[in-house]
């Protein structure tokens, strides 16, 4: 109910903005301009994005929230986790979960789905994403975001940015011709790796790896071992192969402001600068 009303006060501030700019336009014989209307348009998405409570239940949906225009995310999970989803929540934790306007989670946080569960809290207020970092889906993803919180102006210009990191990003990845560059990558790095063209000659993880599974993937003559920092398992793989092998991250970590000091710093530890 208290969502309803703040959506009905929304509207008709917006459109008394508008009302308000058409009656000067009648008054000074001067039009209103596409400059004027955006201005207000985000105007009132910004008082939108102030007012609404986001509860993320790890960095990664975080920011996420914040790329879509969300402002003043609380994050449940510590930044500082190796691995978020085993988080064990805290009493103030289903608090945050009870008063927030929009819950935004992938599903997989095991605490968050025990708090749910055992609290009652309104699935309509839960928003699941898809936490995968290529530009396609973070582009969908935060369209929905936006689409539920009204903020969909702030996603436009987080979504500028990003395109114009991405491009950057694919020119290096071209100019170290990454496509003739053999990697084993860890399962829940695959999609990022291949979004940049690397030559995926194999997938590893997230099961235990057999000594057996290990000299298998090492014979296949890779360049490089591509693992997950927050569930790594390449190390005996890049040691049989005698090659370098770097950890990347999903979750963001504390010296990461956006998903796009993320893309950055993962780059930088793959050497494409």
């Amino acid at each position: 109910m208290r969502m309803k009303s703040k959506k009905i006060v929304l509207l008709m501030v917006s459109i008394l903005i508008i009302s308000l700019l058409t009656i000067g336009c009648k008054a000074t014989e001067e039009a209103v301009t596409p400059e004027d209307n955006q201005e207000a348009v985000e105007y009132i998405e910004d008082e939108v994005a102030e007012e609404l409570k986001i509860v993320a239940s790890t960095s990664w949906t975080a920011l996420m929230a914040e790329a879509a225009g969300a402002k003043n995310v609380v994050v449940l999970a510590p930044v500082e986790l190796k691995h978020p989803p085993e988080y064990d929540f805290k009493p103030s934790d289903v608090v945050a979960l009870q008063e927030a306007d929009f819950i935004i989670m992938a599903g997989y946080e095991g605490f968050m789905n025990k708090m749910i569960e055992a609290n009652n809290i309104d699935q309509k207020k839960i928003i699941k994403v898809t936490t995968t970092n290529t530009y396609v889906n973070l582009h969908e993803q935060t369209h929905v975001i936006a689409d539920a919180i009204g903020t969909q102006e702030g996603q436009a210009q987080w979504e500028a940015e990003f395109k114009k990191v991405i491009s950057k990003i694919m020119k290096k990845a071209q100019d170290h011709n990454v496509a003739e560059t053999k990697v084993l990558v860890h399962v829940h790095m695959q999609a990022f790796v291949k979004s940049l063209g690397y030559d995926v000659v194999a997938v590893f993880g997230a099961e235990e790896l057999s000594p057996a599974k290990m000299g298998e993937l090492a014979n296949m003559g890779p360049d490089l071992i591509i693992d997950n920092y927050h569930n790594p398992q390449g190390m005996t793989i890049a040691e049989l192969a005698n090659v370098e092998r770097v950890e990347l991250r999903n979750f963001p970590g504390p010296d990461h402001s956006s998903l796009i000091d993320l893309f950055k710093d993962n780059v930088k530890l793959l050497g494409l600068e």
